[in-house]
């Protein structure tokens, strides 16, 4: 056993010790979390369910505390149920900025197609989605660009989540303005260095698989097309948070230890009182 604590033997030893600290130790936190105390979420009415238990922004809340609980990160809800691009620009002074957080998360365009193609009113649908309360794609480039520039200049980190589906059937016409809307903000971040996650790609490719084997019968990640159930939000948390840097077998060891408790209510909210529109995600 001598030759244990000498040479090799002993540098072997002191290997095994270490990997078992390091094993033991807290997760390091990702350089994009790094100093990040305060998140704001800003979005519509799936950002507003998603404060609810089991929505996205609780869990995502709930899983940077267990991982990194030395810094003490907060997450402010400020989606409401309707809006679109227009609507958040103009209230992003109040609920972003004047918050001063240190990263913001901007979930935006599933309005601004929806509208174009449903009169929520009247209830009826308009395939061509010419319909006057949508916004238009230069329009929705213009305010989304507007608010990632108030952000960077006042120091915030962007994380801009792109929309996601709008019935889980990838052929109808309004998943097809959708891609469109997401690649214009793929490009705002790019230009302006911003993160971009897309989340219309992480539900598109499991619903895809879905209907492929089970057929059109059943919804995978929504409750209603639209609105996220509990897979869906646990989906779009895992997907936000492996974008900003957090390694997979973390979120999936804290996901896994929370256990079948977090299922989330359909986030389907009625609207805010700020809201007076019908209808909309």
């Amino acid at each position: 056993m001598k030759e244990l604590w000498t040479g090799a033997g002993l540098g072997a030893l002191l290997a095994l010790a270490a990997a078992g600290c390091r094993a033991d130790a807290a997760p390091q936190v990702p350089p994009s979390l790094r100093g990040v105390r305060t998140i704001v979420t800003l979005g519509d009415s799936i950002t507003q369910g998603g404060g609810q238990p089991g929505g996205y922004v609780w869990l995502m809340e709930k899983w940077l505390r267990a991982l990194y609980p030395d810094q003490g990160i907060q997450i402010v809800n400020a989606g409401i149920s309707g809006h679109r691009s227009t609507d958040m620009e103009a209230r992003f002074a109040r609920d972003v900025l004047e918050r001063r957080p240190d990263l913001v998360t901007i979930s935006v365009g599933v309005n601004d197609v929806w509208h174009a193609f449903r009169d929520f009113r009247a209830g009826v649908d308009h395939p061509r989605g010419d319909l006057p309360n949508g916004v238009p794609l230069e329009v929705y480039r213009q305010k989304v660009e507007a608010m990632v520039r108030a952000a960077r200049q006042a120091g915030i980190r962007v994380v801009l989540l792109s929309p996601t589906l709008i019935h889980e059937d990838l052929l109808r016409p309004e998943n097809a303005r959708v891609r469109i809307y997401a690649a214009a903000m793929r490009r705002i971040a790019a230009d302006n260095g911003a993160l971009f996650v897309d989340l219309y790609r992480a539900f598109a490719e499991p619903v895809a698989a879905y209907r492929r084997h089970a057929g059109p019968g059943m919804n995978l990640l929504t409750t209603d097309g639209v609105h996220l159930n509990a897979a869906g939000n646990h989906l779009m948390a895992f997907v936000i948070l492996r974008s900003l840097g957090v390694p997979e077998p973390d979120l999936r060891r804290v996901s896994a230890e929370a256990g079948p408790r977090q299922a989330a209510a359909p986030n389907r909210l009625p609207h805010a009182p700020r809201d007076t529109r019908p209808g909309g995600a």
